[in-house]
């Protein structure tokens, strides 16, 4: 008998699910792309609400939001210092408000489940700031560019600053790249599934795009020179479909696509327009900040993602900074205006203006999205401003499970997260006993197989329907006693020695693996033949125990064999009885 037990485990296919109704990154999500599951306001004719901060900021910075509270940054010029404050995304309420010394320039870049992430650019210090008080959890020197850069987040909600991925619970590096990153302003990295993508190349080189293993920071490969004149190199914006578009500062704009070996160039275009946001129908929106020729005149511009060609244009009268897509495919934009800052609300196809704000000094401040199509505005000064959606809409589904590691004994239940109110539900669990369900939160759903299963619903209401399909998002695993301790992912392959060694009849066997593969755990005996195999199956990266129970099993000197890959470690081990 044994029982296999995952101590330590990274469930990295979930990525793309995960933070998906959260503004928690420069440009929304980790793709940087603006897309939404959540609608804005149709108009602004009123506020939902309006509070006064008691820091009169000089900026209004980028605006994070996850779950009922928002997280902004309230910079001032005189003296030159900033607060990070923490906020109810339903009132504006206050929940704390944090500056590290009297002399911090502190700047929001990411907010999580885990934590508030804040930047001190005066001293380089990255911080994660405690949710329940902004005490410090813990701090790590960084080179970030302030304002208009965010951090990136594993599926396991670990914090990736540029070049490295930082263990969220401690602020050690799991791993660091080393790679060269071009000067200047570097919010230009993002994240699709488990690769990290960023420019690579020095101010004198020609620069690259770079792949990197989120999971192990190894470089997978670069791109072929991209042909350029500039140094300070535009942001990357991923498509849903994991196109990549990228634009050097002085040269053309490329659509490539990742194979899993290596980058293949789907088009370029000239000029160079840069991508800041995708549509809901794959539609790429871009401003021409890449032309300065065209600064006094500048537009947004819709282009085809197929060749990069201009569909739709509309004039913004400066160059476009963010944007986002709502769930009703409504393109907010934020302009790069300094005095005179708004934001735009536009049709898809640009040529109807849907409303129009204007928020004073808004140069660093995205769309901002939050639950139930709250959306948060916060200039220069001391106002903070909210508008909702104010009209009836179709629902926007999402859903949790109780938990997405399971054996087959056990049994699942699923609670609905759709936003606007829907009236029907309408699930689909295919592997599993229950196929289907109309319930509104389905409970004790089993598997007989282990595997990989996905899980679909159909939100509806009288003004529509929506549909949202997890991939990859529950795991059947064939062994009884498997839990999650903890999130995390081993920095290599590993085997321990049994314990209790010697033994008699029980013993455990503990291993580790930075990356998923078929893997043996065999038993063999002095003449090397193989009396037991303990695990013949694929596992992900995780620190696993597995039990042998040697009652059948005569006294003597065994052999145990880890095989995954290319790693092979065998130990020694005495059964005494």
């Amino acid at each position: 008998m044994r029982t296999l037990i995952l101590v330590l485990s990274v469930l990295f296919f979930l990525t793309l699910d995960i933070f998906s109704q959260n503004w928690i990154t420069t440009g929304g999500n980790l793709q940087r792309n603006g897309l939404s599951e959540i609608t804005g306001p149709n108009s602004i004719a009123g506020t939902y609400w309006s509070v006064n901060s008691t820091n009169n900021t000089a900026w209004g910075n980028s605006i994070y939001t996850y779950g009922d509270k928002f997280v902004t940054s309230r910079i001032v010029l005189s003296p030159y210092t900033g607060k990070i404050e923490l906020r109810n995304i339903n009132t504006g309420a206050l929940i704390w408000e944090k500056m590290i010394n009297s002399t911090s320039r502190m700047y929001a870049v990411g907010f999580t489940e885990d934590a508030v992430y804040a930047h001190d650019y005066l001293s380089g210090i990255l911080y994660a700031l405690n949710i329940s008080d902004g005490s410090v959890k813990w701090s790590i020197a960084s080179d970030m560019f302030p304002g208009n850069t965010g951090l990136l987040f594993a599926c396991d909600g670990d914090p990736i600053d540029k070049g490295r991925r930082i263990n969220k619970n401690t602020g050690v590096a799991r791993w660091t790249n080393n790679y060269i990153i071009p000067v200047g302003p570097d919010g230009g990295f993002c994240l699709y599934g488990n690769t990290y993508y960023h420019w690579t190349g020095s101010v004198v080189t020609p620069k690259k795009l770079i792949a990197i293993d989120v999971n192990t920071g190894v470089t997978k490969y670069t791109s072929a020179d991209l042909p350029g004149d500039g140094d300070q190199e535009n942001d990357l914006c991923i498509g849903p479909n994991g196109t990549i578009y990228i634009c050097r500062d002085g040269g053309a704009l490329y659509a490539f696509q990742d194979n899993g070996t290596a980058f293949v160039q789907l088009w370029s275009h000239t000029p160079g327009y840069v991508v800041k946001g995708v549509g809901k129908d794959g539609s790429l929106y871009a401003s021409n900040i890449n032309d300065p020729s065209q600064f006094a005149n500048s537009n947004i511009y819709r282009l085809d993602p197929a060749n990069g060609n201009i569909l739709d244009s509309a004039q913004i009268r400066t160059p476009l900074a963010y944007m986002s897509a709502g769930a009703d495919s409504t393109i907010i934009v934020t302009t790069g205006e300094t005095g005179n800052g708004r934001y735009v609300a536009f049709t898809p196809n640009l040529q109807t203006i849907k409303w129009s704000l204007n928020v004073p000094y808004n140069y660093y401040s995205g769309s901002n999205l939050g639950q139930n199509g709250i959306f948060i505005a916060a200039g220069a000064g001391a106002e903070i401003k909210a508008y909702k959606t104010n009209y009836n809409i179709k629902p926007v589904a999402d859903f949790k499970a109780s938990k997405t590691l399971i054996f087959m004994s056990e049994s699942i239940s699923f609670s609905d997260q759709s936003s606007y109110n829907p009236t029907s539900w309408s699930w689909q669990f295919p592997g599993s006993n229950t196929p289907s369900s109309t319930l509104q939160n389905p409970a004790n759903i089993t598997y007989s197989s282990p595997g990989i299963y996905q899980v679909t619903l159909v939100a509806s209401n009288s003004f529509g329907s929506d549909t949202l399909i997890k991939t990859c998002y529950i795991n059947v695993q064939n062994e009884t006693g498997i839990s999650i301790i903890e999130y995390g992912i081993p920095s290599k392959f590993s085997l321990g020695q049994n314990y209790p060694n010697p033994f008699n009849p029980m013993t455990k066997f503990k291993f580790q693996m930075p990356k998923s593969g078929f893997t043996k755990l065999v038993i063999s005996d002095i003449a090397g033949k193989i009396v037991a195999t303990l695990v013949n199956e694929e596992l992900y990266s995780g620190t696993y125990e597995v039990d042998w129970d040697a009652s059948e099993y005569s006294s003597g000197v065994y052999f145990y064999t880890l095989t995954s890959g290319d790693f092979k470690e065998t130990k020694k081990m005495l059964l005494i009885k």
